[in-house]
């Protein structure tokens, strides 16, 4: 009978790869996020298998999880920003304003918070974090009496029924809600992309419906962040000019949401 646990050791190996390439080169921002997507989608699989496991041991794995890719996230948040803020400049090439200094302190604010990421204690916390949960994976038994075809098939089910109908009456303009339905559509997605062997045609359907859902609440929940950002960025500002730039960025972030409803 299949398992899924050989998905999940994979899955954990990535996270391994992952950090990897993110130390050989912490200055990419692909290697933040794809050393965050691998972590999230890890806890995205379990808390999908959450009926199979003991209360106390998904909890555990669930925490710690979190704690591991919380680590990246206000890196991770400074990469999208300068990135939004790179389109806007390319949208609105005007002489006028003072992007290149803009860009380096974005820049100098990343490099901040990586050189914090990096630091001994930080990597320990992580390392320690890791091992913590491969303890799990190593006791864990899946493999005994489940039947996966059935229980993938009806998670899928029970989960992509949920997320589309709190979906259809989501309220935009709350962004509490924008974000828990966009965290449940990435772990319908990661489910439905990792465990698609065990409910193939299911898990296509699932999937694309996810994907949607998931990139439509990103789109609101990434400029939320933006606004954010930018507005505590130019309170911060000692230069004028630089401090009304930010608020134009935050301004066509705001836009952004809008445009989404």
């Amino acid at each position: 009978m299949k398992s899924v646990q050989p998905i999940l050791a994979q899955q954990f190996n990535l996270i391994q790869t992952e950090l990897n390439r993110f130390r050989n080169n912490p200055y990419s921002a692909d290697r933040v996020h794809d050393l965050r997507v691998a972590i999230r989608t890890l806890r995205g699989l379990f808390k999908f298998l959450k009926r199979e496991i003991p209360r106390t041991t998904f909890e555990d794995i669930d925490q710690t999880l979190s704690a591991a890719a919380m680590i990246f996230g206000p890196l991770r948040e400074l990469d999208v920003l300068i990135a939004q803020a790179g389109d806007f400049a390319y949208a609105h090439p005007d002489s006028g304003s003072d992007y290149q200094n803009l860009f380096q302190d974005f820049h100098a604010k990343r490099d901040a918070e990586m050189q914090r990421v990096l630091t001994d204690d930080v990597q320990h916390q992580l390392v320690a974090d890791l091992d913590n949960v491969k303890r799990h994976l190593a006791f864990l038994a899946f493999d005994r009496t489940t039947n996966w075809n059935q229980y993938v098939f009806r998670e899928l089910k029970r989960r992509g029924d949920k997320v589309v109908r709190k979906y259809q009456r989501l309220d935009f303009n709350d962004y509490l809600r924008v974000h828990q339905i966009r965290k449940k559509a990435k772990t319908l997605r990661y489910s439905a992309t990792y465990f698609a062997d065990f409910a193939p045609k299911l898990a296509g359907k699932i999937g694309k419906k996810a994907k949607t859902i998931q990139d439509e609440s990103g789109k609101i929940t990434d400029a939320h962040v933006n606004d954010g950002l930018l507005q505590k960025f130019a309170n911060q500002a000692d230069n004028p000019a630089e401090a009304k730039l930010l608020l134009r960025i935050a301004r066509a972030q705001r836009e952004l949401i809008a445009g989404t409803r």
